[in-house]
């Protein structure tokens, strides 16, 4: 009886899995922004619960839809295996908060869990419209959300103490400016499928006018990157429609770059340097009331290495008293001090991490610079905290991650924004393996799906007896597997993961922030399906 009873619940699921996976999309926004006006509340954790049963339920419906239970069974097995092996490391060394550290494990399974669930939607009905209506909507969401506060006379920056950039009822820039990167290429996608330009023109318009006035590095560039692979893929599949379709994104992407100086991005640029001068000044003071002469300043300040013509000249003065690599040393440590330590240069920014670490072992890991914009990066600042507490650990540590709040000082707080050496922190060498295995999964199979294609047109070429010279061959036989393999779907998909794992690793925020690993974990089994289960159909080649 319970096994027929489970059976009836698959197939009322299965039915039902366009719509789950349109809801858990459409969901999304409007949980960022629950959780944006709960912070301003002082808590968002009801926000924070709600997360974590969205990811409990997807992980049921996973389960319950699968018809390879074994594999989830397998999957859960390690991931609770391994919890269990860091969890009592953790307690071995002194754990100071179990559920600050379980709540930073079960945002870094997001990706993988999400992942598996939406592979089984696809593994038992095809999804992809659900999926790619509900990018659409979701990019209606994240406009409609960011324009309203401007709208209601209240608007909310991405930088709010520039005032500079718009981010709209969302809480985390970086976070935010990954979603919209990752939300335009599958909206243009779902916009060229309904074969109306005036819907493509919107989301062509709105999109990219959103990367360019959010104002984030990563956004402004993903713009050229998203319009010129967009342009390459109709190029590649060349048809007479696309004609226009190139031609709208051309003139968004020379708008783009004709108005590169005018971005919000550019003006956070221009911001930053003159902050950054004004430091500058600050550190030259420090260095000269150190008794620096304008040599060792200026030696300091390009990196610390002498040119060799100043050997050179060193030489030909004759024997001097050559200072000791301990007298050098410290002779640095002297000079510098003050701009490591001083409260009117970076004295508050380091001031946690001396107490914790020490002046000199800070300066070391600094590697003894006095550049303005590698002190005042607050990235570099948690990268280095991070590397010192990691230089503490004992090798069993190193081979399972220590907790969360290991990254916590002073009221401060240093996790990682960069989301892979964050995992590898935390999860150390074994957890970091498995983790890239999982990514190491989808280059597989879209090497296999497209030597698979390559293989096909070979043979298809020498049915045909198009032979030739070998290098026209090969090149001929190259560009059909190409065509035949990069569809605009493909494209597009492809595109939306490359962008999330780039984000992953240069601007963070993603893979541990549930919103924006949604929709990395969807692009992965998108890929998934369109390398893996779309082929074993048999489809004829993709029509516009």
């Amino acid at each position: 009886m319970g096994k027929t009873y489970m059976v009836k619940i698959c197939s009322a699921l299965e039915k039902r899995l366009s719509a789950i996976a349109l809801v858990i999309l459409v969901i999304q926004p409007a949980l960022d922004v629950l959780s944006y006006f709960l912070e301003q509340t002082g808590s968002n954790a009801i926000s924070t619960v709600a997360r974590f049963l969205m990811l409990a339920a997807v992980a049921l419906l996973g389960f319950l839809a699968s018809h390879k239970k074994k594999l989830y069974l397998l999957f859960y097995g390690v991931v609770g295996l391994f919890w269990v092996l860091h969890m009592a490391n953790c307690f071995r060394i002194g754990y100071i908060s179990l559920f600050s550290d379980a709540a930073n494990f079960l945002r870094i399974l997001n990706f993988p869990i999400f992942t598996l669930t939406f592979i089984t939607f696809f593994q038992r009905r095809d999804v992809r419209k659900s999926i790619y209506l509900g990018f659409a909507i979701d990019l209606g969401e994240v406009l409609l959300f960011t324009a309203l506060p401007w709208l209601l006379g209240h608007p909310v920056y991405t930088y709010e103490t520039l005032e500079v950039g718009g981010l709209g009822w969302f809480s985390t820039p970086s976070a935010q400016s990954a979603v919209i990167a990752l939300l335009v290429p599958m909206g243009l996608l779902w916009a060229i499928r309904t074969r109306k330009y005036p819907v493509f023109l919107a989301a062509a318009l709105l999109g990219f006018g959103l990367m360019f006035f959010t104002g984030t590095k990563f956004t402004f560039y993903s713009i050229f990157i998203v319009g010129g692979a967009y342009l390459f893929l109709f190029a590649l599949r060349w048809k007479k429609q696309f004609l226009l379709y190139g031609l709208t994104l051309l003139v968004i992407l020379c708008a783009a770059f004709l108005f590169r100086h005018q971005s919000p991005m550019s003006v956070r640029q221009q911001m930053t340097e003159y902050s950054q001068g004004e430091y500058g000044r600050l550190v030259e003071e420090s260095l000269k009331n150190s008794g620096a002469d304008e040599e060792e300043i200026q030696k300091l300040q390009d990196g610390g290495d002498e040119k060799e013509e100043e050997k050179e000249k060193e030489e030909e003065k004759g024997p001097v008293a050559t200072p000791t690599p301990e007298e050098r040393l410290g002779n640095l440590r002297r000079n510098i001090i003050g701009v490591y330590t001083d409260r009117e240069v970076y004295g508050p920014f380091f001031e946690n991490l001396h107490e914790r670490f020490g002046a000199y072992r800070v300066m070391d890991a600094y590697n003894y610079t006095v550049q303005t914009n590698v002190l005042s990066d607050t990235r570099v600042r948690k990268s280095i905290y991070a590397q010192l507490v990691w230089e503490e650990k004992d090798l069993l540590t190193k081979l399972l991650g220590f907790e969360y709040s290991d990254m916590l000082a002073g009221g401060a707080i240093y996790d990682l924004e960069n989301d892979f050496p964050a995992v590898f922190y935390f999860c150390g060498y074994i957890g970091f393996g498995l983790y890239l295995l999982f990514f190491a999964y989808f280059a597989f199979i879209l090497l296999r799906a497209f030597w698979k294609k390559l293989k096909a047109a070979a043979l298809a070429s020498r049915q045909q007896g198009k032979l030739g010279p070998p290098l026209m061959w090969n090149l001929q036989v190259f560009w059909q597997a190409l065509r035949q393999f990069l569809t605009l779907e493909m494209g597009g998909v492809g595109m939306t993961f490359l962008l999330a794992g780039i984000a992953a690793q240069i601007s963070g925020n993603v893979l541990r922030r549930p919103n924006a690993t949604a929709y990395f974990a969807v692009a992965a089994a998108c890929i998934y399906f369109l390398a893996v289960e779309l082929p074993k159909d048999q489809q004829p080649e993709e029509t516009f």
